[in-house]
């Protein structure tokens, strides 16, 4: 009965229910087992179980069978014949072994209780010592200074081996220096260790556990050759001491030291002892004190883990104080990926899914004619919930998949099956539990958050949000509450604005998707609209006084979103163009360095000096008057439009109707929700929607337009990014230049706060300066109460996404660096930052060499370098990948296409020369002919493509696969991250915020059910009155 209610349960979607069932099943699996070995039986009268009765079966066949006729010798009185010995008399029962049998028969529970006792005391005693192992592990990784840096390991190394040295070569001591053949070894050793990181070779001849260490016997034969004179008797008594202890150590690692120039090699006898194997710790580890213990596993556990775990620093705490290993964990940050299971399906899966868009692709290109551009726009593309596989086009295209299919094969079986006979690295680095970070972090109701300014993340309880939050929403200026048939009324608006935007733009055929793409984010299921209702959340200002919290609202999937959307497309260009706007820090270095500004000048004789201005819009969005600032974009729009020769008006003015409504949609009525309730956003542009920082950028726009103090000489320089504003000014004081702004520079509806200087100024990423020259440089700004997050080494991305995100930082401190000596002294810190992290040194070294002057020169590019057209296998980061060659699969793929273009063109020479060089170039194969022949032709019967798409050739028509550019495309492997800790927190904390207020939902809807108009079912038509 309950396997059959199981399978019943297999088809339903109560993943709840399913898991009370499995745990019930297994519950009464475990009491079945228990029953079986157990000796008493409760419910019988006699109290033998089953099992027992069955041993005493077993007992008595056995005794009967061997015992129960056992017989003892009877002897009678001596005779002359004996010569005084006793007589055998005979045989006779012996009834004591009977009674030893009864007795021991009912010594058998007892017997067996003991038994079941010793071997459970066995397995507990085994577990509690594992247990106490893995406390001392986590206990030894967790006192590791996390202040360890190359240079102490370094000259550690170079220390104990100078000792060695010393004692082989005699009593003179060794001295060591950089030029040393020491410090050349030791040198070696940190490249040996990062290299065992990266191929899973062990360094030297070391043991995949041993690290990089003097063995004990080697420390121990110096001890026993005796102290050099120079050394105190103290020190001799120490070394003594310590020679005792290793000896009393049973379990210490006997060793010996080889030293063979260039390189030194170690060896470990013990091999069973692996630093991440709690299980190979020896016994005495646990009878010796921690600090002992915990310096032998230490000792024994690899350079390249060790320098790993120096990520771990404090956390921002507020209002909470986190265990000293919890907060160590945390700090590994939001960007460390967890590490995944090795997978080769995931290749074939991309295979796959490539060759059905490329076929799709190809496809829909034939259709049109060379040359013609596609009106497809990837911005409005809806993923459909299925797609329909494509069938095979033309022969020629499908010899080349075959060729891409038999390369697939071979790497893929040359791959190995698992991450241990791959050949990665076998040093493996602690990772951060998971389990046990979400069971405290849910147990006392702590959430972790991301904090404004990226200053790293932050652990903050659910009373402080919920505070926080609710002084937000209880501004009576900013948010009203609603109750539920409000909330539904606003939808069913929403819904129905959005279904006529659609209906509007298939009628009007303005873009063939947007119908599509305005109906993406409508259910007709009313309770997936409320689900998809944004959930109001704060993340704290940690670098304000007192700290205050920042609103955030994701509106990704609300109804109105493709609404803003298209309005922040149709914005784009005309952004692009607007003046006074910075598109990011490298185009302010950009205008910055076409600047040459003298510091002083003289105004009717009066000197003033240049002053860096920096000012601020309080509140931005809530204080924007929404109504002018559609006005203000429409106008933007409407001005651009009118400067573009191709597009018509007639073109321009179905575009700015659409616009016009969906300002209207995306701004009107937002809705968020929290603990259970749901508020309305009452003033200000709508937060969240995609279209609100480019309506507040020409919101200010059109009010700088208007200022005249912005045309002023005394003005040299103005830009703002959306709230910021840096401009710089000629004044006589700095009271003159904030006034000069003040008075000059106003938004409606909204303030500005004004602070100048003529020393420094910080703005966004970049410390504007004057130098010693009185001239304006900048330079890298580091925000304080910043924790620098990067992603750990520890993390399980690739190399080369490690790589490139260094690359990327130093290509980022060259922009916001004018002077070459700036750029150096942030280059060496955001290589110390990448080493905190964990990184090996010398590797950061070797990327810092090879790049950094690449990207001084690089910095001024004003131009990106042209995009290429790529072929992308779309996938996930996983070890398999790194045994894949996609240039072997474009290499395979783009040849089986020349030889089809070839054999297909064969014998036509006029058709040869209008396709691709390389076709001609291609060797002629009697093989591919064959195949050829036997399809019968090329293209498939009652094919559609256009004329232009389709060549003649000597068997028939043929795809011209030239012209799509499939010769010219680059093959590329897109790979998306996996789960991270940023993905474990945000779902961490929707479990701790909505546990408490799903029961208030509920409450909510049971309340209202009794009262919702029964007309409005959950379908779309009953939503829309149709």
């Amino acid at each position: 009965m309950g396997h059959a209610r199981w399978v019943r349960l297999l088809g339903t979607d109560r993943p709840d229910e399913l898991l009370t069932h499995a745990i019930q099943l297994k519950t009464a699996e475990v009491n079945f087992l228990r029953q079986s070995i157990a000796l008493a039986d409760p419910e019988d009268a006699n109290g033998a179980s089953p099992a027992f009765t069955s041993l005493l079966e077993r007992l008595n066949e056995r005794f009967d069978s061997v015992h129960r006729n056992a017989k003892k010798a009877v002897f009678g009185p001596p005779t002359e014949e004996t010569h005084g010995r006793s007589t055998f008399q005979g045989w006779v029962q012996d009834d004591s072994v009977v009674s030893e049998y009864a007795a021991f028969v009912a010594d058998v529970p007892a017997i067996i209780t003991r038994a079941i006792a010793i071997v459970d005391d066995a397995l507990l005693a085994e577990e509690t010592k594992a247990e106490k192992k893995r406390n001392l592990k986590e206990s030894a990784m967790m006192d590791v200074d996390e202040h360890i840096t190359a240079k102490s390991i370094q000259s550690t190394i170079d220390k104990r081996v100078a000792q060695l040295l010393s004692d082989k070569k005699g009593k003179s001591k060794a001295k060591v220096s950089g030029d040393s053949p020491n410090h050349r070894i030791n040198t070696l050793l940190m490249v040996e260790s990062w290299i065992a990181l990266e191929t899973g070779k062990a360094c030297g001849k070391a043991s995949e556990s041993g690290g990089l260490r003097v063995e004990a016997e080697a420390t121990r034969k110096r001890s026993r050759e005796g102290t050099s004179r120079e050394e105190s008797q103290g020190t001799a008594r120490r070394r003594i001491s310590i020679e005792e202890s290793e000896e009393r150590f049973k379990g210490e690692r006997q060793g010996e030291l080889t030293v063979s120039s260039p390189a030194l090699s170690l060896r470990d006898d013990e091999s069973s002892f692996r630093w991440d194997q709690p299980l190979t710790y020896p016994d005495w580890l646990l009878t010796v004190p921690l600090h002992v213990a915990q310096r032998y596993i230490v000792a024994r556990t690899p350079i390249v883990v060790l320098e790993s775990l120096r990520y771990r620093a404090t956390i921002h705490e507020i209002e909470c104080s986190l265990p000293r290993e919890i907060g160590l964990h945390l700090s590994v940050g939001f960007k460390y990926m967890l590490p995944t299971k090795f997978n080769t399906d995931l290749i074939w899966k991309a295979w796959d899914d490539f060759v059905d868009r490329l076929r799709w692709s190809c496809f829909w290109k034939a259709q049109v004619q060379d040359g013609v551009e596609d009106d497809f726009d990837p911005d409005y593309y809806v993923r459909p919930i299925s797609r329909k596989r494509c069938g095979p086009l033309d022969w020629a295209f499908e010899h080349g998949i075959k060729c891409g299919g038999r390369a697939i094969v071979s790497m893929v079986s040359q791959i190995p099956s698992d991450v241990q006979t791959g050949g990665s690295s076998t040093i493996r680095t602690p990772s951060p539990p998971v389990s046990v970070l979400k069971s405290y972090l849910t147990s006392h109701e702590l959430v972790v958050l991301a904090t404004d300014k990226n200053l790293g993340c932050a652990v903050a309880p659910r009373s402080w949000i919920v505070d926080k939050t609710y002084s937000l929403l209880n501004s009576e200026l900013d948010y009203v509450e609603l109750d539920i048939k409000d909330v539904l009324s606003i939808l069913r608006q929403k819904v129905r604005v959005m279904t006529e935007l659609s209906q509007w733009a298939s009628v009007k055929d303005v873009q063939p998707q947007l119908p599509d793409y305005f109906m993406s984010q409508l259910s007709e299921d009313e309770d997936d609209l409320l689900r998809h209702i944004p959930r109001f959340y704060v993340i704290p200002k940690i670098h304000k006084t007192p700290m205050a919290a920042r609103p955030i609202i994701p509106c990704h999937s609300v109804v109105q979103g493709p609404a803003g959307k298209f309005v922040s497309k149709m914005l784009r260009p005309v952004i692009e163009s607007a003046p006074y706007i910075i598109h990011g820090t490298k185009d302010l270095s950009l205008k910055l360095n076409k600047l040459s500004l003298p510091y002083v000048k003289l105004d009717n004789g009066v000197l003033k000096r240049l002053y860096i201005v920096s000012g601020d819009v309080v509140a931005f969005y809530p204080n924007v008057n929404v109504p002018l600032a559609h006005d203000c974009a429409l106008a933007a729009l409407a001005h651009w439009f009118s400067l573009q020769d191709n597009i018509s008006v007639d073109k321009a003015s179905e575009y700015l109707h659409l616009f016009r409504e969906c300002l209207s949609a995306a701004d009107d009525n937002l809705l968020c929700q929290f603990d259970g309730k749901y508020f309305k956003q009452k003033r200000g542009l709508a937060m969240g929607v995609a279209s609100s920082p480019d309506l507040a950028n020409l919101y200010g726009v059109w009010h700088e337009l208007r200022s005249e103090v912005l045309k002023s000489p005394d003005v040299a320089f103005y830009g703002r990014y959306i709230d910021d504003v840096l401009a710089l000014v000629y004044a006589t004081c700095e009271t003159n230049a904030v006034n000069l702004l003040r008075e000059g520079v106003q938004f409606t509806d909204c303030t500005l706060t004004w602070s100048a200087s003529n020393q420094f100024m910080p703005f966004l990423d970049m410390t504007l300066y004057f130098d010693k020259s009185k001239r304006l440089q900048w330079k890298p700004y580091r925000k304080p109460l910043n924790h620098f997050e990067r992603i750990p080494w520890i993390s399980s991305h690739p190399l080369y996404v490690k790589k490139g995100t260094f690359i990327g930082e130093l290509s980022r401190m060259a922009t916001l660096s004018s002077q070459f000596d700036d750029f150096a002294d942030a280059c060496k810190e955001v290589a110390d930052i990448y080493i905190a992290r964990g990184y090996p040194p010398m590797l950061i070294a070797n990327w810092l060499k090879q790049n950094y002057q690449t990207r001084w020169d690089t910095r001024l590019r004003e131009t990106s370098p042209p995009r290429a057209d790529v072929l992308v296998l779309k996938s996930e980061y996983n070890i398999s990948w790194d045994f894949f060659n996609v240039r072997k699969l474009e290499e395979q793929m783009k040849n089986g296409w020349l030889e089809a273009l070839r054999v297909s063109t064969f014998g036509r020479a006029d058709t040869i020369k209008d396709l691709h060089p390389a076709v001609s170039k291609t060797k002629f194969k009697n093989t591919v002919l064959t195949d050829l022949r036997r399809n019968g032709g090329t293209l498939p019967p009652g094919s559609e493509f256009h004329p232009s798409m389709v060549g003649e050739g000597a068997y028939g028509q043929f795809y011209r696969l030239d012209k799509l550019g499939l010769l010219d495309r680059r093959f590329l492997v897109s790979k998306k991250r996996t789960t991270e800790i940023i993905d474990l927190a945000a779902a961490w904390r929707k479990s701790v915020l909505t546990r408490h207020d799903r029961q208030v939902v509920k409450v909510l809807h049971r309340k209202d059910d009794a009262d919702r108009d029964p007309s409005h079912q959950t379908t779309l038509d009953m939503w829309l009155n149709i």
